[in-house]
């Protein structure tokens, strides 16, 4: 008599094989793959709504979701061998990475990304889906933090030095201000301040529309420091 397999009895088999690194189908390799793909493109989009950068670059999200796929296939090659492990870790150890990390927080992702294709390539699906999971959730949170909010420069120009009195205006639409520099000659004041959390477009029609302001630029910057 013919016992009916369903998706579960599937799965459960796949978990095992992984696990175990042995007898590995198309199937266990499939579900695998799928599962890292999943979890790497919410990394992507994670990426792309948390990047604090002034140019996007689209080869490094596509880097995080290739970068996860490979290490789970790799995992999936060398469990339960001791002689493929000892060999990658040999080959692995040859590759020199030259490329500058720009930003701090893209390490972050990056270790995300290889985290995940080692947790599915054993099929510790539970560990990838909630770490992914939470850490989407810790990002976007931290995100709408002044201190993660994109700065700016604020450069303006005022005819007598109203500093006080513009400063209040750009409180009103900013999180956070610190000034940076002033400069006063020929009764010319030019000040800069960096600004956090700006309604940019609110923020500088209310300048415009301020008598003592001649001159507004808003630029924006990666800070480091």
């Amino acid at each position: 008599m013919e016992k009916n397999i369903s998706f579960k009895d599937i799965l459960d088999s796949s978990i095992l094989n992984l696990t175990s690194g042995a007898n590995l189908t198309f199937a266990d390799v499939f579900i695998a793959l799928s599962v890292t793909l999943l979890c790497a493109l919410i990394i992507l989009w994670t990426y792309k709504n948390t990047y604090q950068g002034v140019l996007y670059q689209q080869s490094f999200g596509v880097t995080l979701v290739l970068a996860s796929l490979v290490t789970t296939s790799v995992i999936m090659v060398i469990s339960g061998n001791l002689v493929l492990s000892l060999g990658m870790v040999g080959a692995l150890s040859i590759v020199r990475f030259r490329a500058a990390v720009k930003d701090p927080l893209d390490i972050v992702f990056i270790f995300w990304a290889i985290t995940v294709g080692i947790a599915n390539g054993v099929a510790y699906w539970k560990v990838s889906f909630t770490s992914t999971i939470l850490l989407m959730v810790v990002m976007l949170l931290m995100k709408k933090a002044p201190t993660l909010s994109t700065p700016f420069l604020l450069v303006l120009k005022l005819k007598n030095d109203n500093s006080s009195k513009v400063l209040e205006v750009i409180k009103s639409n900013v999180k956070k201000v610190k000034l940076k520099n002033k400069t006063l000659k020929n009764g010319i004041a030019e000040v800069i301040y960096e600004v956090i959390g700006v309604n940019e477009n609110k923020l500088l029609a209310d300048l415009d529309a301020h008598k003592s302001v001649t001159d507004v630029t808003l630029v924006a910057y990666g800070n480091n420091g």
